[in-house]
């Protein structure tokens, strides 16, 4: 008789090795990290990495839609809260960010940033899902600016999703000074330039 899987523990074990490959693509690189150095940081057994994933490719992909999915949620709790004024949600998204950034010692960055950079002008299969991710989350900021007045931040001459998309366009690039400085200066240039914010 053939052995039945058990659900429960495949599914931990593949939540822990897109755990720590979140882990090690941030601190690093795509292709810096090797599949056995995500089954040394989670104890999976070697060799059972195939029975999760079908390719490095593949797991990188899994990575990406596992943070993906993480962030749009996270992003829909704050963008979407009831009874607080749009644009405190909006500079409440940015700083949150922040706050996780600082706590990871400016380092680590953003995970559709990092791969964008490194992968999105070599690999189409990745360059389509980063597209689909960006464009999910830039809907998400432009549903929240629909509810402001754009005048607050300097965007009047531009659509809802025009604004949404300046607005990520720059915040990823002070992601990028971010890393480079390993310091909050170019988040904080961010805030204060775009919503006055001077914290």
């Amino acid at each position: 008789m053939a052995r039945t899987r058990d659900d429960d523990a495949y599914t931990s074990a593949r939540s822990q090795l897109l755990d720590a490959g979140l882990v090690l693509i941030r601190s690093g690189s795509y292709k810096s990290v090797g599949i056995n150095d995500v089954l040394k940081k989670t104890g999976v057994p070697k060799g059972s990495f195939y029975h999760y994933f079908d390719s490095k490719q593949d797991f990188g992909l899994a990575v990406a839609k596992h943070y993906h999915a993480d962030q749009l949620q996270s992003a829909k709790s704050i963008l979407r809260q009831d009874g607080a004024p749009a644009l405190n949600r909006l500079v409440t998204f940015f700083q949150t960010a922040l706050d996780y950034f600082k706590s990871h010692g400016f380092a680590q960055g953003c995970l559709m940033a990092n791969l964008s950079t490194e992968l999105a002008d070599q690999d189409e299969v990745f360059q389509a899902v980063l597209k689909d991710h960006w464009q999910a989350l830039s809907s998400e900021i432009a549903r929240c600016i629909a509810e402001c007045d754009k005048v607050e931040i300097n965007l009047a001459h531009l659509s809802d999703q025009e604004a949404a998309d300046w607005l990520l366009n720059s915040w990823s690039g002070a992601l990028t000074r971010m890393k480079a400085e390993r310091s909050a200066s170019p988040l904080k240039l961010f805030l204060k330039s775009t919503f006055k914010e001077s914290n």
